[in-house]
């Protein structure tokens, strides 16, 4: 298991349909199992999420946030976490809109 606790990361690429972009920040805690964030930027005013490891590469978690034009949206995820060559860790999620049932896929990078 990866330790994700107080690691940042942006977007790399997304969906059309999501909302997250590179302007995005995500900023990751964990304690054993359970991984939060907080994150925000570009079309996204505040938003947070909370989940947990379902093996050693994976995990999934809930989002929701308000995004610019206040709308609350939510949501689900399954993220792959994987090593680069430039030992940065990268994020290869599949994720789905609850509201509309939407799918889509997103890459996030590691900063810092």
């Amino acid at each position: 298991m990866i330790d994700l606790n107080n690691k940042k990361f942006i977007a790399l690429q997304n969906s059309e349909n999501g909302e997250v972009s590179q302007q995005t920040c995500f900023h990751y805690f964990q304690q054993g199992k359970m991984i939060w964030a907080e994150y925000g930027g570009g079309e996204i005013a505040k938003g947070f999420l909370i989940g947990k490891w379902i093996n050693e590469t994976h995990i999934e978690f809930t989002y929701q946030h308000l995004n610019k034009k206040l709308e609350n949206r939510l949501g689900r995820c399954v993220t792959l976490f994987q090593y680069t060559e430039q030992s940065k860790l990268l994020g290869i999620e599949r994720w789905q809109w609850l509201d509309t049932l939407e799918k889509g896929e997103s890459q996030i990078i590691e900063i810092e």
